[in-house]
């Protein structure tokens, strides 16, 4: 036990983190908690810190671990928000506190939490973050360890599609881990809750049916869900929220009262459309604005990124402003570019003396999460929920002395539909709000509204309730979408992970409801796809080049499935979207065209390694998939996805993993200039990769591989530009080329880089297919695409070890059996789970007792196999060498089809029906179940493959009995099905898959680490 920590510490814990303390009304949150309340739902205003959920949790985490004894605080907080700008903003607040956990002096109340946590997990590292923002795969392990405390900050879909066993980017057989550890001993706050009512609906009642279990150590762990929003629901669940408090608190009582002034104007005929007309009320708006703001940042808010566009590009062109574009939709290292750059001064506050003031032109991403603060706001009309939460970026401190804001109606007052994204819901909003306060609607009227603004209708928390007193607000916002609900049937279909059911149910609906769209697509671009442009794309060579560099999450954007199927298809409205999942737009069909189509834009889709296919029509693109598409026929700039074809070559971020220093590099010419943006350059640096390409052809003359592209690599570091005259952003990709190429040159020297495939030094891989001449520099250890899966071996990381040495398979059975029960011990599992882990992960591997199977593992030697001292459950072989790998599977005679867990169930199952002493009170079926499914099979069914040459296997079980099993038993166990179901129904859908991932997750850490 550590040292012990009171829940009056919460302040003074707090203040050594963020150096502020906490407002009146986390500190009753928190006491609510510890007293036994249930997570109560937030009814919080923002600006007032709904974020410090995390503090919260970690805080009463820490505080209950000291005290020892039983726990009920979630092991896992998942932060789940739609807004992709907020989510990195949650995961900075959450870095943030545990950088300050891992520093943190012993003896502080900081370091005492710290301890706690490390004491929870058996662990250096107190709490753990995870970003889930989306991606083709943002980690396929994403937790070492089941007992980990971590915060993991999610979008809807990420979160969502992963609670219901149908992980986006996830494989089937990886999907029961994530399930677990979303859906069982975890909390879901889901900030502005009344944006995902869906999500909100189908988490609650995942949690009500894992609370069904018969077993109640498993009913207790069910998810637990806490709205975080000030939008009252219908729950009937408990809600706190701020009190008296909080409203004379210096700090709190001043945001509350915040002088937020709101004045009408009417542009809805000042242009042909509402976008244009937006963009011409924004001006006249921050005009009028900037005279009478007492700091120099106005916010102009628009409905969808097009109108956002439109603004941008009206109120850039002026000399006497600098604008900054923010939308949701763009990829990491556009991310980065604004966070490092122009936004860093926005979230830091902006500086009042400025020479020029600073208009920042959003979507809806700027809604919910992002703490900033301007001193005025231009605002598109929209749903009431949607206006309070853009009025929250609006002097948020409550320091300045009048807030003003201009709401703009873009849209035509006899037809309410015509309002973007809001529909009737912003049209009776509008004219609520009309009635309130007085109405502007002549165009060049910047002097009326300057004097309009300070009388302006007063919108705050404090004058919020007397305002809407007596009024239907539902009437004013966005109706709740159609949600479907969990049936058991759906439910068990969904657990069903492997085989997955045909036709299999879409989480979609479940996620954002049925009257919204599909889920977002993640679309990202690469500019070595060889196309002419006017002829069909050669897929083959695409898919060739894909697998070299497989996609990664940080090059990738999220993009609603209609818009992308709208872009492909040279649709006008593809940039038309808004900023926000699920957004409640209805479906437009695109029109179905021949595969032959030459309008349709050239794309592949890519659904799990090596599985790539080309999108000949639409329907292709399907919610969840990840789209390809060739850099220059762009849809994306700087800020974002513009939906636009062919305006500008996209940068090709496909060599610049996040977190990686180095990584696979392509030497290409498109994929260069893509990122420096100069197309000049393109035929030198061609010209420079064919003469190093012809100096590594082998021959007499062939030259060190080594010399030759260290000659290359400063060729072109010399070539490209040290600067870029646009200032987009597109200089910092420039500037990280110029880094890795940098960084490339001075490293293959001690990587002894060689053009053959060699453990353990670097390799060049020279692609000579095409027409246009490509290297691509791989790392030592850093394989060339995804390696093939040998079957049976190395499949889901769990057969191969990072270390090259053979690992004796008695040594891998306790160890992973220990490590199971350690897991299980530190999540809080009864005793008899514990031992049920401990048994199954010391018996997991025994079916690789089978003669072939250690040939196999002896590099298909069957003499040396016959000679080992002792059976071996790891190979020694270098993990990168596929090829050896697959030779040895051949000479061994191991059937591609063949799980060596068939076989170690079949002897598992026959050794219990024996009732061996120390498997005596346990649940044999849980045991079988956990041996079988240590791959992420069996749920319900292995597949159906038989040994061809059925031998006797002798298998050493965990009390060291010898059980003689018979190979022919192999292939599918038809009595799976039924005690899969027996367990779910003894430990829930979410229970189960935690019992398998905690051995799963054993046999992953102990193969790794060799042991």
């Amino acid at each position: 036990m550590s040292d012990p920590i009171g829940l009056d510490e919460f302040p003074a814990f707090v203040h050594e983190a963020f150096g502020y303390f906490p407002f009146p009304w986390q500190e009753a949150y928190l006491r609510a908690v510890a007293a036994g309340a249930d997570w109560p739902d937030l009814d919080v205003p923002t600006a007032l810190g709904k974020t410090s959920l995390i503090d919260i949790w970690t805080f009463l985490l820490a505080w209950q671990a000291a005290q020892g004894g039983d726990r009920t605080i979630p092991l896992r907080l998942y932060f789940a928000v739609d807004r992709r700008l907020v989510v990195d903003q949650a995961h900075e607040h959450a870095q943030h506190l545990a950088g300050v956990l891992v520093q943190a002096e012993p003896g502080s109340v900081c370091g005492r939490v710290a301890a706690a946590l490390s004491q929870l997990s058996g662990d250096d590292e107190p709490l753990s973050v995870v970003r889930m923002r989306g991606g083709v795969d943002w980690a396929s392990r994403w937790l070492r360890s089941p007992a980990q405390p971590a915060v993991v900050v999610s979008t809807v879909d990420q979160y969502g599609s992963r609670l219901l066993f149908r992980g986006y980017h996830t494989t089937p057989r990886m999907r029961p881990i994530d399930a677990a550890l979303a859906g069982f001993d975890a909390l879901l706050a889901l900030d502005e809750a009344h944006l995902s009512q869906a999500l909100l609906t189908t988490a609650r009642d995942c949690a009500a049916y894992q609370a069904t279990a018969t077993d109640p150590q498993f009913v207790a762990r069910a998810l637990k869900v806490v709205s975080l929003s000030a939008t009252a629901d219908d729950s009937g669940r408990p809600r706190l929220g701020v009190g008296p408090e909080d409203r004379v608190h210096p700090v709190a009582g001043r945001r509350l009262h915040a002088n937020r002034r709101v004045t009408l104007l009417d542009v809805s005929a000042w242009a042909k459309t509402s976008t244009e007309a937006f963009a011409h009320g924004a001006t006249t708006a921050v005009d009028a604005l900037l005279p009478i703001i007492e700091r120099p940042v106005v916010a102009v808010v628009a409905n969808t990124i097009a109108s956002a566009r439109a603004a941008f590009q009206t109120l850039s062109a002026r000399d006497d402003l600098d604008v900054l574009l923010l939308t949701g939709r763009c990829r990491d290292g556009e991310r980065t570019n604004l966070v490092e750059g122009p936004l860093s001064e926005l979230l830091n506050g902006v500086d009042p003396n400025r020479s020029r003031p600073l208009v920042v032109v959003a979507t809806q991403t700027i809604e919910v999460g992002l703490d900033v603060s301007v001193a005025g706001m231009c605002i598109e009309a929209a749903a009431w929920d949607a206006i309070l939460q853009r009025l929250g970026r609006l002097d948020r401190t409550g320091d300045l002395t009048l807030a003003p804001a201009v709401l703009l109606r873009t849209h035509a007052p006899d037809d309410a539909r015509t309002i973007p994204v809001y529909g009737e819901a912003g049209a009776r909003t509008w004219d609520w709000l009309a009635s309130h306060t007085s109405l502007l609607d002549q165009p060049g009227a910047t002097e009326e509204l300057q004097q309009a603004l300070a009388n302006g209708l007063q919108l705050n928390p404090a004058t919020l309730p007397e305002l809407r007193s007596g009024i239907d607000l539902s009437a004013l916002t966005a109706p709740s979408p159609r949600i479907p609900v969990v049936h058991q049937t759906v439910l068990d279909s969904w657990a069903r992970t492997d085989p997955t059911p045909v036709p299999d149910q879409a989480p979609a609906p479940f996620l954002h409801g049925l009257d919204t769209s599909p889920a977002d697509v993640q679309v990202l671009w690469r500019a070595d796809l060889p196309w002419k442009g006017s002829t069909p794309p050669a897929w083959e060579a695409w898919a060739a080049r894909l697998a070299q560099t497989p996609p990664h999450p940080g090059e990738t954007v999220e993009v609603p499935v209609r818009h992308l199927r709208r872009f492909l298809t040279h649709q006008a409205d593809a940039a038309a979207c808004p900023d926000l999942e699920g957004a409640p737009e209805p479906e437009q069909a695109p029109t179905k065209r021949s595969p032959a189509s030459p309008r349709l834009q050239p794309a592949m889709r890519w659904d799990g390694p090596g599985d790539w296919a080309p999108v000949l029509v639409p329907e292709d693109v399907r919610p969840g998939c990840t789209i390809v598409l060739p850099a220059a026929v762009s849809g994306h700039d700087a800020f974002g996805w513009t939906g636009v074809v062919g305006s500008a070559v996209v940068p090709d971020l496909g060599d610049f993993p996040l977190g990686q220093a180095l990584a696979a590099t392509r030497l290409d010419a498109e994929v260069i200039t893509s990122l420096t943006g100069r197309a000049d350059q393109e035929a030198p640096v061609r010209a420079l990769l064919g003469d190093a390409i012809g100096r590594l052809q082998p021959g007499d003359d062939q030259e060190p591989a080594t010399e030759v592209v260290r000659d290359l690599l400063t060729a072109i570091v010399d070539l490209l530009p040290t600067d870029h005259p646009e200032p987009t952003g597109a200089d910092r990709f420039a500037q990280l080329l110029l880094g890795r190429l940098a960084l490339l040159r001075d490293a293959i020297a001690q990587w002894e880089l060689s053009a053959s495939a060699q453990s353990g030094v670097g390799r060049v891989v020279m692609d000579t297919a095409t027409d246009t001449p490509c290297m691509i520099l791989l790392p030592p250890h850093v394989p060339a695409g995804v390696p093939e899966r040998i079957p049976g071996v190395g499949d889901e990381d769990a057969d191969s070890s990072s270390l090259t040495r053979p690992v004796a398979l008695s040594q891998h059975g306790k160890a992973v059996g220990a490590r199971a029960a350690n897991f299980a011990q530190r999540v809080g599992l009864p005793h008899q789970a514990v031992t049920a882990v401990e048994i199954a992960g010391h018996a997991h591997d025994c079916g690789k007792q089978h003669p072939r199977f250690q040939t196999m593992l002896c590099a298909g030697d069957a003499l040396l196999a016959e000679a080992l001292p002792e059976p071996l459950a790891k190979s020694g072989m270098d993990p990168a060498d596929i090829a050896g790998r697959r030779t040895a599977a051949r000479l061994a005679g191991w059937d591609p089809g063949l799980r060596h867990e068939a076989l170690s169930a079949a002897a598992v199952q026959r050794w219990l029906g024996n009732k061996p002493q120390v498997a005596a009170g346990l649940d044999t079926a849980l045991i079988t179940h956990l041996v079988a499914a240590h791959h992420g099979r069996s749920r319900p069914l292995l597949p159906p493959v038989t040994d061809p040459n059925p031998v006797d296997v002798e298998c050493t079980m965990p009390d060291g009995q010898q059980i003689t099993v018979t190979s022919a038993t192999m292939g599918v166990d038809w009595d799976g099905p039924d005690r899969f179901v027996a367990l779910m129904q003894r430990y829930g859908p979410w229970g189960t898959a935690m019992l398998e991932s905690i051995v799963r997750l054993a046999d992953m850490s102990c193969s790794e680490e060799g042991s």
